[in-house]
């Protein structure tokens, strides 16, 4: 089974770990809770991520500490982790990949083939692209793209 890693976010305003599976689908989080009372758990957590959430497959919660975030993660990861397939993180990755595309095409000014007249244009790695053919150049060039 591949470990889990936690990376630290840049939210400069509270302390809070993002949680990776396989080195790269980000599956949860784990946080300090922001605007809650003091007289209620500080900390909280989630697993949940695309495809398995939309099946309804995800839990959340609260606790005092990160200790307690960490094993209550660690305990919902367990439950959840046999339901997650191999396609699973396949179309994870995919959607990420095609999430990343599209940003960046839009970001150096490339047009996609579905906003031109005649459903051609360039991508911005040079490659000319067509409507027919975009996704299999996509995940055949840029597949593992953030």
């Amino acid at each position: 089974m591949p470990a889990l890693t936690r990376r630290r976010s840049d939210d400069p305003h509270r302390e809070s770990w993002r949680v990776y599976y396989d080195g790269d689908v980000h599956i949860g989080s784990i946080g300090q809770r922001a605007g809650v009372p003091k007289t209620v758990d500080q900390w909280g957590w989630n697993v949940a991520f695309y495809p398995v959430s939309h099946r309804g497959i995800r839990e959340n919660g609260t606790a005092q500490d990160l200790r307690e975030a960490r094993a209550a993660f660690a305990a919902a990861w367990a439950r959840i982790e046999p339901l997650v397939t191999d396609d699973d993180l396949l179309q994870h990755r995919r959607e990420r990949t095609w999430t990343a595309w599209k940003y960046r095409m839009f970001d150096c000014g490339c047009r996609m083939p579905t906003q031109t007249a005649s459903g051609r244009s360039t991508c911005f790695c040079g490659a000319e692209i067509d409507v027919v053919g975009t996704e299999r150049h996509v995940y055949a060039e840029h597949m593992g793209m953030r």
